[in-house]
């Protein structure tokens, strides 16, 4: 392809690459993740920076959860990865975390990378992945809810539940895929800013669900290599769960309550990054378009 460089502007970036090159660039291997040794029970996984009035609501959430979960006889756990926090009063909250919370620090932002580290240290067969801008204070009860639903269906290969924005209107509600032309299986939240209909109990049928609250098994999350640390920022959740659906799981969304989400708590509002959505559509747009 080389020689047709500069004559054909699309295929510039092929100019200095060898087709071995390019091929194990999009081949290489999904990482070997621990799979075995865990017990029943519960492990949450969030990445954290600064923030101090996130991380306190953080650990309001967990502290109520953990009571809920004791009454219901489940084990716990909340693994926190820091990605390097200078806030004074953030670094204080994270020298005096709740029982039941293990935190790692100096960890380097990558989402992919730095859950698949944080899975690495779980104690339980069951994981949460969690946003540190999402509130579950309001009912943890909700959490327990998800959990069972996951955990007593075989056919689930994830769970996730309806977010709200704080104003009450829906944050996320399942994901599913735009149809058009232009931007066909790019991944996007159906109802989105829309007054929620979802009465407590509902269940959504979808196509993926958001790994802002992702409840999947360790076993699952193992055995398919985690979540694919080639995405730089965005649809690693989504590939994760449209693997599951390729050999055969279920997604489900449930309504378990208000839980919200502050949405771009540790990010850039608006940021976007469509090397990744690129790296999404090229590998999954046939399969979305037989969903």
């Amino acid at each position: 392809m080389a020689q047709f460089a500069g004559l054909i502007p699309k295929l510039d970036p092929y100019a200095r690459s060898f087709n071995a090159e390019r091929a194990a660039r999009v081949s290489m291997p999904r990482r070997t993740l621990r799979g075995d040794g865990r017990t029943t029970g519960l492990s949450l996984l969030v990445l954290h920076m600064d923030r101090p009035e996130l991380l306190k609501r953080l650990w309001l959430g967990f502290d109520k959860l953990r009571e809920v979960c004791d009454r219901a006889g489940l084990e716990i756990e909340l693994l926190l990865g820091d990605t390097g926090s200078t806030n004074p009063e953030t670094l204080a909250l994270l020298d005096d975390p709740p029982e039941g919370v293990e935190i790692t620090r100096e960890m380097e932002y990558q989402f992919s990378r730095c859950n698949n580290d944080l899975f690495e240290n779980a104690n339980y067969a069951t994981v949460l992945f969690m946003n540190n801008d999402v509130f579950i204070d309001e009912r943890p009860e909700g959490v327990v809810e998800a959990y069972r639903a996951l955990t007593k269906d075989p056919q689930l290969g994830a769970v996730g539940v309806v977010l709200l924005f704080e104003d009450g209107t829906v944050q996320h509600a399942g994901v599913e895929f735009l149809q058009t032309p232009e931007l066909f299986a790019v991944p996007y939240h159906p109802g989105t800013r829309q007054p929620s209909t979802h009465q407590l109990g509902d269940t959504i049928e979808s196509s993926a669900a958001t790994g802002a609250f992702l409840l999947t098994p360790s076993d699952l999350f193992a055995r398919s290599g985690g979540f694919d640390e080639r995405y730089a920022a965005e649809c690693q959740d989504i590939d994760y769960c449209l693997r599951l659906r390729r050999a055969g799981f279920e997604i489900r969304t449930m309504s378990v309550g208000p839980i919200f989400h502050v949405e771009n708590g540790t990010r850039e509002s608006g940021e976007e990054d469509w090397s990744d959505r690129a790296l999404f559509v090229r590998r999954w747009s046939s399969f979305v378009e037989c969903l």
